[in-house]
């Protein structure tokens, strides 16, 4: 059995520095991803541990406090921080910019750990952007667990092809991709989760109703939990989606589910 750690890279949502914001939220998704990193270890007989923390006086009071919590481990394989890239937003032009990850040194074990994941997104849909090295970044380096240190972009929050890619193919298959890159092996199909449905305008069932009740929950929005899903519901996702850092386009599909599980 081995041993990892995983963090989302930033503060938590709402707090300050909590990271990009594009047509999603960095601090959202990459806890969502972090959630499913750790589950799939797990799954696959691995000890996990969540090093994300919530707030800091800095972005560098927060890698601190992050790079404390990764310390406390010992004899890990690993250690993966989670982030989502930007640079500037961008229309649907049918270009994925994808993923990368970001070692110390590209001579080192870091690397071949860093390139497994990069290839294992690539696998849905993402563009291998590559293995790059850099030396100024604070959390590849005062890490003291014997584990290697790779941080990943998992994909663009501000590229409309990115964000499209990542509601096609799910929070829980880009932590299981990850999670099979970390550990250089695959994990059963038989322990995949069910995918939840995306719902959206015309949507019937329990899962309309469960998003109805949640909303209520969460956002006040006074609905009838009928379990159709028709103008006054997509308004108040809508709203929810706005407030939450997401798009808001009236589709409860991965990102939105992510960002809920995080409320309730």
């Amino acid at each position: 059995m081995a041993r990892y750690t995983v963090h989302g890279g930033h503060a938590k949502h709402g707090n300050k520095f909590c990271g990009a914001v594009g047509f999603c939220s960095e601090s959202l998704v990459d806890r969502a991803i972090c959630a499913s990193v750790i589950s799939w270890l797990k799954k696959a007989g691995h000890a996990a541990y969540d090093c994300s923390v919530d707030s800091g006086i800095s972005q560098g009071n927060i890698i601190t406090k992050i790079k404390r919590n990764i310390n406390s481990f010992t004899n890990v394989t690993a250690n993966i921080s989670i982030h989502l890239n930007a640079c500037k937003k961008s229309a649907e032009d049918g270009k994925v910019k994808g993923c990368e990850t970001i070692v110390y040194s590209t001579n080192t074990r870091d690397a071949v750990i860093a390139n497994r994941i990069c290839q294992e997104l690539k696998h849905l849909g993402f563009t291998n952007r590559g293995v790059k090295s850099r030396t100024d970044l604070g959390i590849l380096k005062g890490i003291e667990n014997g584990g290697a240190n790779i941080l990943v972009e998992v994909f663009f929050c501000d590229d409309q092809d990115d964000y499209n890619l990542f509601n096609k193919v799910g929070v829980d298959a880009i932590g299981k991709a990850i999670a099979i890159g970390m550990i250089g092996e695959p994990i059963k199909e038989s322990l995949m989760r069910a995918a939840r449905p995306t719902i959206k305008y015309g949507s019937k069932g329990d899962e309309v109703q469960k998003l109805q009740l949640n909303l209520n929950k969460v956002a006040s929005a006074g609905l009838v939990c009928d379990g159709k899903f028709g103008p006054k519901s997509v308004a108040a996702l809508k709203k929810w989606q706005s407030a939450a850092g997401l798009e808001a386009d009236g589709v409860y599909g991965p990102a939105s589910y992510a960002a809920m599980q995080r409320l309730l």
